[in-house]
């Protein structure tokens, strides 16, 4: 008898607690699409609003007509500004690679700060039968690219570094060729230019 009162017992408690662990579970799933809810409207939001922007971009672009002047404002020629050659990057005597400074200039001769892609190639001629090249930099991030760009104390240019290749081997006449390439991402003009640099060995 008193065994039998025991497991009564043991399940009416057992029986007690699955409704609270249901309630429990419920309240859990139920919070939970709420937070996921509220996420997806703002994510609605946020597209909606984006897409009116987008929507009155086109209609100002369409209202300005296709001979927009940009030309007026694009750059038109890159110049490696003066100061550009050989540079010390770790503080050990010897130059590790090429810094150039890149001005684009529109067509009024006005330095122009615009957002691109730079690339930079160093060349070793001196033996003219086989250049070889000594090093090749490719800054395609246009947020990297920005930061670049120094318009204090009448600079005016982005700054771009180029590392030599690790071990690879420096020509003897402390000079390198300098081809630097600069992509406008709001023309799509590409400018290039041309400088031979000194370098440390």
């Amino acid at each position: 008898m008193r065994h039998g009162l025991v497991a009564i017992g043991v399940l009416l408690a057992s029986g007690a607690c699955a409704p609270n662990t249901g309630v429990s579970r419920l309240a859990g799933e139920n919070q939970a699409l709420r937070e996921e809810n509220a996420r997806l409207s703002r994510d609605l939001t946020e597209r909606d609003e984006a897409l009116a922007r987008y929507e009155q971009q086109v209609a100002t672009l369409t209202k300005l007509g296709p001979d927009r002047p940009l030309h007026k404002v694009a750059p038109v020629k890159l110049e490696i500004a003066s100061l550009s050659g050989g540079a010390d990057y770790d503080g050990r005597p010897g130059d590790d690679g090429v810094t150039l400074h890149l001005r684009p200039r529109d067509a009024d001769g006005d330095a122009v700060k615009t957002p691109g892609k730079i690339s930079i190639q160093l060349l070793d001629n001196s033996d003219l039968g086989s250049p070889r090249v000594v090093a090749k930099c490719v800054y395609d991030d246009i947020e990297q690219v920005r930061e670049m760009w120094y318009g204090k104390f009448l600079t005016q240019h982005f700054t771009v570094k180029c590392p030599f290749e690790a071990g690879v081997r420096l020509p003897a006449s402390r000079k390198l060729l300098a081809t630097a390439e600069f992509v406008d991402i709001v023309t799509g003009v590409t400018l290039t230019a041309n400088q031979e640099v000194s370098f440390k060995p």
